[in-house]
């Protein structure tokens, strides 16, 4: 969910309106995710240009014509992805040139770029490969050299199309490589827009807006903000102003005065993962840990192991799905598994002291619980998780009741038990 507050009416004077059109049928039929969208969105917003329109249409070509007329409706930049390829469905740049009455034409570099690369493969051209090397005319060509299907730009009656591959890597690269520095040149901002990610845990999105509401309700020079997942709250601020340093200014102004108000459950910012945090905590410290996991099956060894270089600190871990590999491998009695049950804070304790002894770590963490759907008693709710983490000379103990499917519920606790280190690491 998203929540936007103060919002700065200077945003307002943008009159440069946008619009994405990601083609393909595979991402209406739930076949791959349609991350170039989100890629391209980001950029924008580093530009100050609004976003107004994500379109998703399939390789029709009516469907695509008619999104594209709609779109030169409502939108001056039109940028879209996909369908550049040799195939009978690729059929954008035949689509931009009925919208725009244009005719397609032959652009010889496009051509030379193809023979270069089939070349390399020792491949012929055929009649469809050189399909890629007919563009709308007028159309600014960029050379793709991380594939066949060039890319292009092309500005007509005060409207602008820009159309890249929909291989991500391939449109990333020239996004980067060629639309951004277009974009700059031709639309010089007069401000300059951007912002900042503060990420969260250990509080649920409504608790995270009722904390911060006070203070965000009284800004004028700011929007934010609120994505929720998963055991994971993003708040998301955005200014601007006429100067680089301003902004910057205005921008970190703002981050102290959430920091103030959130403190630790703020684990990090932008694009930095829990995961990652942990990691730089166990290095700076000089710790190594080990897991022991029933419930999460090993998740919460994999997202450690995520990190590159997390072999400097992970020791590894035992995935004790049976009381039996809980007695044998992590030493717990059987008289405690008997007496408490398995999902137990007794048997959490024991199991993060077996691991940290067996694994020769200096921490130990573990995890027991009930993931659902079975399993569940009277007492012992699905849902029901405790965690322990021992150091040799403490053991610190949580219990919890999450919610959610089997899934989630894997997911939440994993993240909790990386979030118990955390604060352990700070000493908190």
């Amino acid at each position: 969910m998203h929540r936007a507050h103060g919002r700065n009416k200077r945003e307002e004077n943008n009159l440069m309106k946008a619009e994405i059109i990601s083609i393909g049928s595979e991402i209406l039929r739930g076949q791959i995710i349609d991350t170039n969208a989100n890629f391209i969105a980001k950029k924008l917003v580093e530009l100050g240009i609004d976003l107004e329109h994500i379109s998703v249409v399939s390789d029709n070509p009516e469907s695509l014509l008619s999104t594209l007329k709609l779109a030169l409706q409502r939108a001056d930049l039109i940028i879209t992805t996909g369908g550049l390829g040799p195939t009978e469905d690729d059929i954008t740049y035949q689509a931009i040139a009925r919208a725009l009455n244009l005719k397609l034409i032959k652009y010889p570099e496009a051509e030379e770029n193809l023979k270069r690369i089939l070349e390399k493969i020792n491949k012929a051209i055929s009649p469809s490969n050189l399909k890629q090397v007919y563009l709308p005319e007028g159309a600014k060509i960029i050379i793709n050299q991380y594939g066949t299907a060039p890319a292009m730009i092309l500005e007509k009656d005060n409207k602008i199309i820009c159309s890249f591959p929909g291989v991500p890597h391939e449109m990333k690269n020239l996004i980067e490589e060629n639309l951004i520095l277009y974009l700059k040149e031709k639309f010089p901002p007069s401000i300059i827009k951007k912002s900042k990610i503060l990420k969260i845990t250990g509080l649920g999105e409504s608790s995270v807006n009722e904390l911060i509401r006070d203070y965000t309700n009284k800004q004028s020079n700011f929007s934010f903000g609120i994505y929720a997942n998963p055991e994971d709250i993003q708040v998301q601020i955005t200014t601007q102003a006429l100067t680089e340093k301003e902004t910057d200014k205005l921008l970190q102004s703002s981050v102290n005065q959430l920091t103030k108000i959130l403190g630790n459950y703020i684990y990090g910012s932008d694009d930095k993962t829990l995961e990652e945090v942990v990691g730089k905590l166990l290095k700076t410290k000089k710790l190594t840990v080990a897991v022991a996991e029933s419930c999460t099956g090993g998740m919460l060894g994999e997202m450690i192991t995520r990190i590159p270089g997390s072999s400097e600190y992970f020791q590894g871990g035992v995935i004790s799905y049976s009381a039996k590999v809980k007695e044998d491998l992590l030493k717990v009695p059987l008289e405690v598994i008997k007496k408490y049950g398995e999902v137990s804070k007794e048997v959490a304790q024991l199991m993060a002291e077996g691991t940290r002894r067996c694994c020769h770590s200096d921490i130990g963490i573990s995890i027991t619980g009930i993931a659902g759907p079975g399993g569940a008693t009277e007492k012992k709710k699905v849902g029901l998780v405790y965690m322990a983490l021992s150091d040799g000379k403490k053991t610190i103990n949580q219990k919890h009741q999450l919610f959610g499917n089997r899934q989630l519920i894997r997911l939440r606790t994993s993240r909790r038990a990386l979030n118990m280190l955390r604060m352990y690491l700070m000493g908190k």
